[in-house]
């Protein structure tokens, strides 16, 4: 199991080894990693930063596999899907990597042709333009405001290293210009996209060589920033057929293998669910499917290693809340200092939100870090990020991202 920083990595610790699997925790050097503190964690390894070395963090990953005779590789998210997918002929013969094929990888990875693959799939995307020079923006002037600036990819690879990717908003042409200018030097091309406002849908899927099984949606509650961001808390909401259709469809034409998920917005203003990404990994609110019934972990691994499938779809709880207890905080803290400036829409209240997230229990409420059998990766969590906040909510100017 790599990257042990992520909650997504925690979650799938915990799953398989309460199903009695073997389980060695993989993370970057000089980070914390919650999921090598829980108990069900045997081994632990340390790698180079893929982003910073991808080849030394592939040879430390491989030999590690080769010493302990481990069988199964599950990279969790972008900085080490695309090392070892570009990699995957090294570890023939020594260890089975959960990847996907490498042509649907990259596409998932690439922003740009999502949208395009959903157009041509006629499912609602927000308006779209692929700026490669500042004179392109001529074409973006009718997108509102604010306009988000999204980088096509969230690494993109160059070699041994990734220019990680980020998003921002704009809330002026000059805003725009300067923004865009800064992302293009350092990728040579960026997305410029319509902002819509709306409640985050999740979807996921188990997608096979023959079916798209396991389905799965949630509701995000709460998100890390308020602005967007991968969601602090999120609840498990029945299936919308045509949200799980458009999925299905986007899912079988990317030729996607493996556990995915795919996200949507829905607009406050009304109308269909608009596609915003696909994840053809593991996502880090995976904690909310297996605590409702479907264990994505062990289900995705059985198949793997035996090829069995028990159940093409289960039905699953809903009105399931998850939380994660340090993105509860950091949503906190983003509410502490107050809406950013130029904000166009409801922002949370600090004292609203912090009423609601100091309620410690209520029926349908499931933590995904903190676990009375398995409380040490929740307090590593904790200590880490009041590590980094030892000056908790301390007042900062705010400008626009």
């Amino acid at each position: 199991m790599l990257d042990g920083h992520s909650s997504a990595a925690l979650a799938f610790t915990r799953s398989l080894g309460r199903a009695e699997h073997w389980v060695a925790v993989g993370s970057n050097r000089g980070i914390s990693s919650p999921a090598d503190r829980s108990r069900y964690c045997r081994l632990t390894v340390k790698y180079p930063v893929p982003s910073e070395d991808a080849s030394g963090f592939v040879e430390t990953i491989l030999e590690f596999a080769r010493k302990n005779g481990i069988e199964l590789i599950i990279p969790i998210t972008d900085w080490t899907v695309m090392p070892l997918s570009k990699n995957r002929d090294q570890f023939q013969g020594v260890a089975r990597l959960a990847l996907a094929p490498h042509a649907a990888l990259e596409l998932a990875a690439d922003k740009f042709r999502t949208v395009s693959l959903a157009r041509e799939l006629q499912i609602p995307v927000p308006e779209t333009r692929l700026i490669h020079s500042i004179r392109d923006l001529d074409s973006a002037t009718a997108l509102g405001s604010p306009v988000v600036i999204k980088d096509r990819f969230s690494a993109r690879w160059e070699g041994n290293r990734a220019i990680l990717g980020s998003v921002s908003y704009a809330y002026s042409r000059e805003d725009l210009k300067r923004k865009v200018e800064d992302r293009l030097k350092q990728t040579g091309d960026v997305l410029v996209q319509q902002f819509v406002p709306g409640e985050g849908i999740g979807y996921s899927c188990l997608a096979t060589d023959t079916d798209v099984c396991l389905p799965f949606m949630w509701l995000r509650v709460r998100e890390v920033d308020p602005r967007g961001s991968g969601s602090s808390a999120q609840r498990s909401i029945a299936m919308m057929p045509e949200v799980k259709e458009q999925s299905n469809d986007l899912v079988r034409r990317m030729g996607l293998q493996g556990i995915c998920m795919v996200e949507f917005k829905r607009p406050h203003i009304g109308g269909p669910p608009v596609l915003m990404e696909v994840n053809a990994r593991p996502w880090g609110s995976i904690p909310l499917p297996i605590s409702c019934g479907i264990d994505y972990p062990r289900l995705w691994v059985d198949w793997l290693l035996i090829g069995e499938l028990l159940s093409r779809e289960i039905e699953y709880k809903t009105s399931i809340t998850c939380r994660r207890l340090v993105g509860e905080l950091t949503h906190l803290e983003h509410t502490f200092h107050g809406t950013p400036s130029g904000w166009p829409i409801a922002y949370p209240d600090f004292f609203r939100t912090l009423l609601k997230i100091s309620v410690p229990w209520y029926p349908g409420m499931r933590y995904a870090d903190l676990w009375f059998s398995d409380p040490f990766p929740a307090f590593a969590g904790l200590a880490g990020w009041f590590r980094g906040h030892t000056r908790f909510f301390k007042p900062k100017p705010r400008s626009p991202a």
